[in-house]
């Protein structure tokens, strides 16, 4: 478990990409000013808005006790899957409205400030994939916070994948491909295709046919497995959506839990079920 910090004097600012954030990095910079806090700007955020740094978000990982994403979950995710070596905190904040990850508008960045400061917060630590491309002596490594997607390549053809636990051999799928998902990524691709929805802090990892070509392959939980998949046909794998690579260039993709997990700030108040309940209107009549 991460200890809380009073001492988020130095905040590492990472902005959603292609989009004009001025006004809201200007709010955000007179929020923690308050708190006699620095912000310092990730350097594609800030050419983004006609500012200027020097700071790779490697740099900035260094300097920082804590990072504020400012966007959607694909910010968010990009955010936590470039800084997991250095396990800062992350707080997500909003700038627009969908999106599972992240339940704190700019609005309420004002209020919810000086909890920090407090100790008023709770840190969610959700489990991340570790993900190993092999080919011979060959090692590509990655990270994944909500899912790894094996899948054809061309719409034309069908993919055959060879699936297996811990090294023992256990289905074959034949359809479009498969999505491993982490809990958190229970909600996003997952969901699309008819997979479960698994609680966050859930020990889990969900395998989801996408499209299958028999009605009996579904979705499978595992518990601290290692999964390996492998294909001959024209397949590639895609990490969070945001890496994408040629399997023709690799014999195997092994998934396993990371050691470590991404800690992100929340408000003690916020649970799951009221995300649930919000974005898939449950409840309503």
């Amino acid at each position: 478990m991460l200890k809380k910090s009073k001492n988020f004097k130095t905040i590492g600012l990472i902005l959603r990409k292609e989009t004009n954030l001025k006004a809201e990095y200007q709010k955000i910079k007179e929020i923690f000013a308050k708190y006699n806090a620095q912000i310092l700007l990730e350097k594609n955020s800030a050419k983004s808005i006609g500012e200027k740094s020097d700071f790779s978000i490697h740099k900035l990982c260094e300097q920082s006790s804590m990072l504020i994403s400012l966007g959607g979950d694909g910010t968010l995710l990009w955010t936590a899957r470039e800084s997991f070596a250095y396990q800062l905190p992350i707080l997500g904040v909003r700038a627009g409205n969908l999106g599972f990850l992240i339940s704190l508008g700019l609005d309420e960045l004002e209020e919810f400030a000086p909890k920090l400061y407090s100790k008023d917060y709770e840190i969610d630590e959700r489990k991340i994939f570790d993900v190993t491309l092999k080919k011979e002596t060959k090692r590509t490594k990655g990270v994944a916070f909500n899912e790894v997607v094996f899948s054809r390549a061309k719409i034309s053809s069908m993919a055959r994948i060879e699936a297996y636990a811990n090294g023992e051999y256990f289905n074959s799928y034949f359809g479009d491909g498969v999505i491993l998902s982490t809990p958190s990524g229970s909600t996003a691709y997952n969901l699309s295709c008819g997979g479960p929805i698994i609680l966050p802090r859930t020990q889990a990892m969900i395998l989801t046919p996408i499209c299958p070509h028999a009605l009996t392959q579904r979705p499978l939980v595992f518990d601290g497995y290692e999964i390996t998949l492998k294909s001959k046909d024209n397949t590639v794998v895609i990490i969070d959506g945001q890496e994408i690579y040629d399997m023709n260039e690799y014999d195997e993709v092994s998934v396993k839990y990371a050691k470590q997990s991404v800690k992100l700030i929340r408000k003690t108040e916020q649970s799951h079920f009221k995300i649930l309940k919000e974005k898939l209107s449950w409840g309503q009549q």
